[in-house]
């Protein structure tokens, strides 16, 4: 069914073996299947994408398959939906065979199923990719397009139902004292109960007919009854967590060889499925089984039920803080529920599970649902998942239940609560003050929890930009201690921020080195679209302060285009994108900066001063287009500014070049602050010396120069150079003149510069496909003529439309012709 499907769909109820039905087919194409299972939280749509991604790329990594290798060349955070699957689609371009993705319990995403990532997928536009959906009937509501398109491309619960023949099969596996037709009669075919007298070889009561209670004692009596005491033991236990490792199960049961009892139920076929992860084997329940043994204990000893659940929530606390609060929950112990949701809810915002933790905090029951806490919680999350309004509203709520009554631990959750949702700048740096404290503070915190708030510390910082070194200190910190307890995303999201930090330090060989580890990664999370696309911008700061301006504005472009808020990093990349298309003065960078300049707030939020970027970026255009008049004014209500180090070294550079050193020279010296950052001390430098040197005091600014090319020279810091004015360009040349440690680095400064340019990063085949593009061929004829189908062509194009930052055709061919 695949290989003409692109999509197939198994549908059916629970017992009717649709799991173990794909993976047996599963097990025929081995090396060639990627296997996801959802969670029950699992219904955010920007997080599904992600979690299909890493499937792909653990079974690159688990196969060692040559073709799938460029499946790694990315990580799952700072791409839009669109621009992931772009890069997903070119990684599997040329593999040699299709291969394939199990999506496992997809019910549990609801109407989330068919959106972002997932939903281009599922539609088919990835020649190489062929996907299988298991679910039950909510499948097909969710897809329902897809079902009607392809019909035959689903399978039912009458197709996965036993017939007479497969009845007779078992029979002649196992001795039975009742014929193929009287199971067939007394089960309807459905598998699990088949598959029970199978194991107990007992009358099934006519199972079909009553599939709750009967059913239950069944399996009670004739299955679990019949096995080996430590089997039945264990597997009574066991089967209370749908999920399991080994670890989890010998937490649960007691057994210090649950491994071992786990396989055991595997080879007897005892409704059991393993499954290879990354981290070692997992096993799942048959849902039904799971769910019948629960009721079981519950009604034979419900005390030893609490006691398993609770013993699953304290070994999954530190691990996953969610699913261990389900467990509380099924015990029956909402308190401890709270309890550690409280000490894990920083992680779980600024991981992927923001709107995972809000829909679970809205499930609580009353008064848990309205503890003040709780509230501020879904407060965070809220504002993460860009609901700003419902964010406020919860905060308001929450700090009036607050006031209402004392609850132990709300100021520490309201603490970090403001580091979302505050905008003033002075109060967001009295509130990042608390949280250092509670950082600093003596209680023990679990790693993975400090992991999130250093990382929560770091991104208000940059956001504050007053301590540039304590940014790149705790996204350094952040990034070794989560990849310390496996979160891997997050350690990769803190070393994206951290070549941000770093690039807006001046420490650029620093982020260069950040850089290398290819941080320009997948991730639909939520915290994505919060505060995505910092590797990107990094980039373009980076290649701004270069002054390689072709690569600054695709940087930049990457950055916009990422998903990301416009109040974040794709923010920041649009005032890069500004600066870096004026330096260039090419006149469609310029109209095309300026538009997206227009997407930048006009007031203070989150504590950045988002007007003064919209101001020094229409500056920069300005003047680049010679309104030069214009361009000063802007200057000049920024001449005082003594917090804005990056805009004021940009305005003193429009100063300078119109005559202006001395006030240019001021405004530097009012930064001086931070002349920690590389391009705000040579700007200064340099600044001081044209003045020096038009007073004629030559050898002092020889002094002054040389200092800026100690300083600039190591981090390939030429924009400060290349920028000058004519008095700057006069003086720099007479310093060569003169003699120079860095001869070499003023030259290439001060000499015109030939970018690599957008063009060059195309790859060989993406050429062949551009030079198509640029004739009057349709996409088809293309096709033919390269000898691919039109969806490989369709992956080159949107591959070449991201690389030179484009979005059409013509576009494409006009800019580039």
């Amino acid at each position: 069914m695949t290989a003409s499907h692109p999509t197939a769909m198994v549908i059916a109820p629970s017992g009717y073996g649709k799991t173990s039905a794909v993976a047996e087919w599963a097990a025929t194409h081995d090396g060639n299947v990627a296997w996801l299972t959802l969670g029950p939280f699992d219904a955010d749509g920007g997080t599904l994408g992600a979690s299909a991604v890493l499937a792909l790329q653990g079974l690159a990594r688990s196969t060692a398959r040559q073709d799938l290798t460029r499946l790694l060349s990315f990580d799952v955070a700072d791409l839009a939906p669109a621009a992931s699957f772009d890069l997903l689609a070119e990684a599997l371009v040329d593999v040699e065979e299709p291969i394939h993705l199990v999506i496992d319990d997809a019910h549990r995403a609801e109407d989330e199923l068919g959106t972002g990532l997932l939903g281009a997928l599922l539609e088919g536009a990835c020649d190489a990719l062929r996907i299988v959906v298991v679910g039950n009937s909510y499948v097909e509501i969710a897809l329902s397009r897809l079902v009607l398109q392809s019909p035959d491309a689903v399978l039912r619960a009458h197709d996965l139902a036993f017939d007479m023949s497969e009845v007779e099969g078992l029979q002649a596996e196992q001795r039975h004292p009742f014929t193929a037709e009287t199971i067939l009669e007394q089960t309807g075919g459905w598998p699990i109960a088949v598959r029970a007298v199978q194991l107990a070889k007992a009358r099934p009561d006519h199972v079909a007919h009553s599939q709750d209670a009967v059913l239950r004692r069944y399996i009670d009596v004739h299955v679990l009854g019949a096995l080996p005491d430590e089997i039945e033991q264990f597997a009574r236990s066991a089967a209370l967590c749908s999920t399991l490792t080994p670890d989890l199960a010998a937490s649960i049961t007691g057994e210090p060889g649950a491994g071992g009892l786990l396989e055991r139920c595997v080879q007897m076929g005892l409704f059991l499925d393993r499954f290879e992860t990354a981290t070692g084997p997992m096993y799942r329940w048959h849902d039904v089984f799971s769910s019948q043994c629960e009721r079981i204990l519950e009604q034979r000893d419900p005390e030893r039920r609490r006691t398993i659940l609770r013993a699953a929530a304290a070994h999954l606390a530190a691990e996953d803080p969610l699913a261990s609060a389900r467990y509380w929950v099924r015990a029956g112990d909402a308190d401890a529920a709270v309890r550690t949701v409280l000490a894990g809810w920083t992680r779980l915002v600024v991981g992927s599970q923001a709107g995972a933790l809000d829909r679970w905090c809205a499930s609580l029951p009353l008064p848990h649902a309205d503890d003040p806490r709780i509230l501020m919680i879904r407060a965070c999350a809220q504002d993460v998942i860009g609901h700003r309004d419902v964010a406020m509203m919860l905060a308001a709520r929450a700090d009036a239940r607050g006031a209402q009554e004392e609850v132990h631990g709300f100021e520490d959750v309201r603490a970090r609560a403001r580091l979302f949702l505050i905008d003033d700048r002075t109060e967001l740096a009295s509130a990042i003050a608390t949280v250092r404290a509670q950082l600093e503070s003596p209680d023990r915190i679990d790693l993975g929890d400090r992991a999130a708030l250093q990382y929560l510390l770091g991104w208000s910082e940059l956001r504050q930009r007053t301590a540039p070194g304590l940014m790149v200190q705790l996204f350094a910190t952040a990034a070794t201690d989560a990849a310390a307890v496996g979160d891997h995303t997050l350690a990769r999201r803190s070393l994206g921020h951290l070549a941000h930090a770093l690039a807006w330090a001046g420490r650029l060989h620093d982020a260069d080195e950040v850089l290398a580890q290819r941080l320009e990664f997948i991730d639909e999370g939520s915290w994505s679209s919060y505060a995505g696309g910092s590797a990107a911008t990094a980039a373009a700061f980076a290649a701004y302060w270069r002054d390689d301006q072709p690569q600054a504005i695709a940087a930049a472009q990457r950055a916009i285009r990422s998903g990301g808020s416009a109040i974040s990093f794709p923010g920041a990349a649009r005032l890069v994108y500004a600066f870096a298309a004026a330096a260039s003065r090419d006149a469609q960078s310029c109209q095309r900066a300026a538009r997206e300049v227009q997407g930048l707030p006009t007031e203070m939020l989150q504590g950045v001063e988002w007007q003064a970027f919209r101001h020094a970026s229409f500056a920069a255009l300005n003047e680049a287009a010679g309104r030069r008049e214009l361009a000063l004014k802007i200057v000049a209500l920024y001449e005082n500014a003594t917090d804005l180090p990056l805009i004021t070294v940009v305005l003193a550079g429009i100063a300078s070049r119109s005559g202006n050193s001395r006030q240019a020279l001021q405004m530097l010296r009012r930064i001086e602050p931070f002349e920690s950052i590389s391009y705000v001390r040579v700007s200064r430098l340099l600044a001081e010396a044209v003045v020096v040197w038009r007073e004629d005091r030559r050898g002092q600014a020889r002094g002054l120069v040389e200092q800026a090319l100690e300083i600039a020279a190591p981090e390939d810091l030429r924009r400060p150079f290349s920028a000058g004015g004519l008095d700057a360009r006069q003086m720099l040349a007479e310093h060569l003149s003169w003699g120079t440690l860095y001869e070499a680095f003023l030259t290439a400064s001060l000499a015109p510069r030939e970018a690599d340019g957008p063009l060059q990063s195309l790859s060989e085949r993406e050429r062949e496909v551009f030079s198509n593009l640029r004739s009057s061929r349709t996409m088809q004829e293309i096709a033919d003529a390269m000898g691919v189908s039109i969806n490989t062509v369709k992956t080159h194009q949107r591959a070449i439309y991201r690389k030179l930052g484009v979005a059409s055709r013509r576009e494409a061919v006009r800019l580039y012709a």
